[in-house]
């Protein structure tokens, strides 16, 4: 993959990720959203971990944020807090499995992520050009890119578009659940959450992509 090739899908990676982080947040009260951040940055550690592909410079600075938000505040005791990472750990999960354009095979095809040049632009922001008009012009072009993936926000891109393929089917599905399922194990010896529960809640999230699948496969 070229480099401006990288960057531009950084970059689009970058905005969206932004924008599940902002919608995981607003689900929260504001006085709960510095639990709701801490949640996030763990599972987002534990998932690096797990992520054969992962970077290892990523894992580790994803490791140090977490060791510095917990020495504001450690919530080890604390039943809200254990609450919100049962439902942030869900909710990734979902997000990960939602039938929309981000998580379609064909996503960078339909974006053009080769005739992108964001990649350009976000290489000289992550270099530290953080001037307004590189972020304003980033921000631009991504959003005219995902003009042509307008599946984002639903989860039923297998009904909306005859050239969906979901990046995980019935054969591969297992390992997420297997890694989630490590995650929550770790979480339940850390931090006590309900593990029992979290189980229930992803064999149905499991039957429900099941279902999608089969549908989807029938549709090909």
């Amino acid at each position: 993959m070229s480099d401006n090739k990288t960057f531009s899908l950084y970059a689009i990676l970058y905005e969206l990720n932004e924008r599940e982080f902002q919608r995981k947040l607003h689900m929260f009260p504001e006085d709960l959203r510095y639990y709701a951040i801490l949640a996030g940055s763990i599972i987002g550690s534990e998932n690096s971990k797990r992520i054969k592909e992962a970077p290892k410079g990523i894992i580790e600075d994803g490791e140090e944020f977490v060791s510095k938000l917990l020495e504001l505040k450690s919530p080890e005791k604390d039943d809200v807090f254990r609450e919100i990472l049962e439902t942030y750990l869900i909710e990734t999960l979902k997000d990960e499995l939602r039938f929309c354009c981000p998580n379609c095979l064909n996503f960078n095809k339909c974006l053009g992520i080769e005739n992108l040049s964001v990649g350009e632009l976000f290489k000289r922001r992550a270099n530290g050009e953080e001037t307004d008009e590189i972020k304003r012009d980033i921000k631009i072009q991504i959003e005219n890119a995902l003009q042509k993936t307008p599946h984002i926000n639903t989860d039923e891109a297998h009904k909306l578009c005859k050239d969906f393929i979901h990046q995980y089917n019935t054969s591969n599905i297992g390992e997420v659940f297997g890694r989630y399922a490590d995650i929550a194990a770790k979480l339940q010896n850390d931090y006590g959450i309900d593990y029992r529960k979290i189980q229930q809640q992803m064999v149905a999230i499991n039957m429900e992509f099941y279902e999608k699948s089969s549908g989807q496969n029938k549709n090909l």
